[in-house]
């Protein structure tokens, strides 16, 4: 049987709405880089309150999972970063913009299956 989000306890709805707004304010602005290149500060902004984001979110993970699941956001925030900025890769930017979008959505995933499986999730969130 699935769950749904009403299926969810208090702390794996929290730990989702803080993913899904860490991962819009990390990724959406390496996204919008490549739309608007002039807002780089904006960008630059955008991008490290979802470091930070991303930082506070942790906390809300299972321990056994947090370094597993940090370290595969850090690869996935740099391959996304070189992909998206580089020079060197030539492509057009809209199959940029696409092979994004994909490598995101494979990405995150796992995620939040394992979020909706109950696995991902502190059992107490008062502990942190």
């Amino acid at each position: 049987m699935k769950r749904g989000y009403t299926d969810l306890n208090s702390t794996e709805q929290k730990l989702q709405k803080i993913s899904i707004i860490s991962f819009s304010l990390q990724f959406g602005p390496i996204f919008g880089y490549s739309l608007n290149k002039e807002m780089y500060s904006i960008w630059l902004l955008l991008t490290f309150v979802g470091s930070i984001s991303l930082v506070v979110k942790s906390r809300w993970i299972r321990q056994e999972l947090r370094t597993k699941i940090i370290i595969c956001e850090i690869i996935l925030t740099t391959a996304l970063i070189i992909w998206i900025f580089s020079e060197a890769i030539l492509l057009p930017m809209i199959l940029k913009q696409l092979i994004f979008f994909i490598v995101f959505s494979v990405a995150a995933h796992p995620y939040f299956q394992l979020l909706y499986d109950g696995k991902l999730a502190i059992k107490n969130a008062e502990s942190k």
